[in-house]
C-alpha cells in the first residue's frame, strides 16, 4: 500500500487483489468433505482460511484440518479465536501450532455464544483483540506474555479481523484500532462481512495509514430470507435494499445470490487488498462462484 505521508486516493495502484476463501471444519471426525471443498478450488484462489468454531458453532480445532491441507500440499491459514480459551491456552496453542508447520494465522474475537449451537457456553472474557496481539507479538519475539524466555520462538505472519457495525461512531472505533495493529506485527485485517460500500470506505484511509492490507469478506445471500434476517439483526451492517430487489426480481434466487456476490467482488477489487470468500454452508457452489469472477 502508500506510504503512510502519500495523499489517500481512494483506489489502490492497481488491480489485483488476493482472493482466499474460509472453510469449516467437520462438525465430527471425518475430513473428506472439508478436503474435497479445498481440492475443487485449489489453484483458483489464493488461500484457503480455517475457521475456529465460527459463529460459537462447536467444530473440529483448525489444527487437524491445517495439517491435512499440508499434507495435499496447500498451505493453510489458521484462524484462531479468543473467545475459546484464556492467556495461557492461547499462546499455548499458538506454539503447537508452529510446531506443528503451520506459519500464517488470522486472530479473531469470535462470536457471542448466544448466537451458536451451545448458547449456555460461558466465554473466558480474558482476552481482548489487543491482547491477543501483544501475546502474538510476545511470542514472535521469543518470550511468553508474562516476559518469560521461550525455547524456540514462532514467526507467524500474522493477519485480524475487525467486526463491523451499522453505527458510525463504532466503525470509526474499529478504524482506530485498525491503525494501532501494524505496531503489533499485523500485515493485514480482515473486515466483517458487509455488502455497503460505504461502510468498507470508512475503512480505507486507517489501512493506508497504518501500512496495513485491507481485506473485505462477502457472505453468499441465498434467498431473500437471509438477506431480511440479517437485515433484522441490531448492531449489524443491513444488506442494502437494491440488493434484496435484485433477488426478489430474481428467476431463481440461489443462482441471484452468487451474482450479487460476483457483481459485488467487481466493485471492491480496486479498492481492497484482498477478498474473502464466506460460503457459510454453500461451499458446495464455491467452484461456481469463482468461474462468475473469472477465477
Amino acid at each position: 500500500m502508500e506510504a503512510a505521508n502519500q495523499p489517500y486516493t481512494g483506489h489502490r495502484s492497481d488491480s489485483t487483489y488476493s482472493l482466499a476463501a474460509e472453510l469449516d471444519p467437520p462438525k465430527g471426525t471425518h475430513l473428506d468433505g472439508f478436503l474435497a471443498t479445498a481440492l475443487s478450488i485449489r489453484g483458483r484462489i489464493d488461500t484457503i482460511r480455517v475457521t475456529d468454531s465460527e459463529h460459537a458453532i462447536m467444530r473440529m480445532a483448525p489444527v487437524a484440518p491445517c495439517l491435512a491441507l499440508k499434507d495435499k500440499g496447500i498451505e493453510p491459514v489458521m484462524i484462531i479465536n479468543g473467545r475459546d480459551r484464556n492467556r495461557i491456552s492461547f499462546q499455548a496453542d499458538l506454539l503447537s501450532a508452529w510446531a506443528l508447520g503451520i506459519r500464517s494465522i488470522v486472530i479473531r474475537e469470535g462470536h457471542d455464544p448466544a448466537e451458536g449451537d451451545q448458547p449456555v457456553v460461558r466465554s473466558s472474557g480474558d482476552l481482548d483483540m489487543l491482547t491477543m496481539l501483544k501475546c502474538v507479538a510476545a511470542l514472535n519475539d521469543g518470550r511468553d506474555l508474562g516476559g518469560e524466555p521461550l525455547d524456540g520462538a514462532p514467526a507467524f505472519t500474522v493477519g485480524a479481523t475487525l467486526e463491523l457495525f451499522d453505527d458510525a461512531s463504532r466503525n470509526r472505533e474499529q478504524a482506530e484500532l485498525l491503525k494501532q495493529m501494524a505496531a503489533f506485527g499485523v500485515s493485514s485485517v480482515t473486515l466483517g462481512p458487509t455488502y455497503d460500500l460505504n461502510i468498507i470506505e470508512q475503512y480505507l484511509p486507517a489501512a493506508e495509514q497504518a501500512g496495513i492490507k485491507l481485506h473485505a469478506s462477502i457472505m453468499f445471500l441465498r434467498s431473500i430470507t437471509m438477506i431480511r434476517y440479517l437485515n433484522n439483526l441490531k448492531g449489524v451492517p443491513s444488506i442494502p435494499q437494491e440488493f434484496l430487489k435484485k433477488m426478489m426480481q430474481a428467476p431463481v434466487k440461489q443462482d441471484a445470490g452468487l451474482s450479487i456476490g460476483a457483481d459485488f467482488v467487481g466493485e471492491i477489487s480496486g479498492l481492497v487488498d484482498g477478498i474473502v470468500l464466506l460460503a457459510l454452508g454453500w461451499r458446495e457452489r464455491l467452484p461456481e462462484f469463482l468461474t462468475l469472477i473469472g477465477r
